[in-house]
């Protein structure tokens, strides 16, 4: 559930830049970083190449991460999610709330209410993602977009990451805040390659960077996982913060309900 709330957050950055990119970037927000993000912009490494120290293999680290969260048994009992929380955009003053569906094998639906802007409808049936804003105006994705839409949205990708990267590669460990994470850079089929912080000691993922594909061109974007809980088995973030150059959004997680009634036709693109 992480990758793909964090996906859905930074979807959500990409429509605010078009409303927001052009405006200069807050002062307040340099100001108000929090100390794990100031140290982890040019993170140190302790190890320069994974030779250098005895490190794991990818396989292991990613064997780990699902243990972490529950092992294979938990994750593949859970057919389908919905999430509810809280949004906010500090830099803008804005707030507002989200709700979130996902169910196997890789369908997804997504509603960000946020005020003085509306409503934010993002969904994939399996085979066409499609938005709906206030900003971009309806329109289906194509292409690259599309191709990032079905990686991400991959019901079981916690699972299955070295299944959807072809490439994998250990970079050696940084220091994330204060503890030693793994940096893994996956690399998925025609698209650019992403990174990935895991926590050597718990294991978990802390930390995603991902070029965003959206209509406003490749969006860099930080994003970290933290309060993370366990329900029903699993363990997933509550608190999400993904970063771009303009802006911070954050989204708190105050319900989430598995394997609930959903109908198939929920997911489909409404006729205009």
């Amino acid at each position: 559930m992480k990758l793909k709330l964090s996906i859905l957050l930074i979807v959500l950055c990409s429509i605010l830049v078009t409303a927001f990119g052009q405006k200069e970037t807050p002062k307040t927000t340099t100001k108000t970083k929090t100390k794990t993000e100031a140290k982890t912009v040019k993170p140190k490494t302790i190890g320069a190449k994974p030779s250098a120290v005895k490190m794991p293999t990818v396989k292991k680290i990613l064997a780990k991460y699902v243990q972490a969260i529950g092992g294979r048994k938990a994750n593949g009992k859970i057919k389908n999610r919905m999430v509810k929380g809280s949004a906010e955009i500090p830099a803008a003053g804005i707030k507002g709330t989200f709700e979130y569906y996902t169910a196997a094998p890789d369908k997804s639906l997504s509603k960000i209410m946020l005020a003085g802007i509306g409503e934010i409808i993002e969904g994939f049936d399996g085979t066409t993602a499609w938005s709906i804003n206030p900003i971009q105006g309806n329109r289906d994705k194509q292409g690259e977009e599309l191709a990032q839409t079905k990686i991400t949205y991959n019901f079981y990708r916690e699972l299955n990451l070295d299944k959807l990267y072809p490439k994998m590669e250990l970079k050696g460990m940084e220091k994330l805040g204060d503890k030693d994470v793994y940096v893994i850079v996956a690399t998925p089929e025609n698209l650019p390659p992403e990174t990935f912080y895991f926590d050597a000691k718990s294991g978990l993922l802390l930390r995603q960077d991902i070029i965003v594909i959206s209509p406003e061109g490749k969006l860099p974007t930080k994003t970290f996982f933290e309060d993370i809980r366990e329900v029903d088995g699993v363990k997933i973030p509550f608190k999400i913060r993904s970063v771009l150059p303009q802006f911070e959004i954050i989204a708190t997680t105050t319900e989430v309900k598995n394997n609930i009634a959903i109908q198939d036709n929920k997911f489909t693109k409404p006729k205009s």
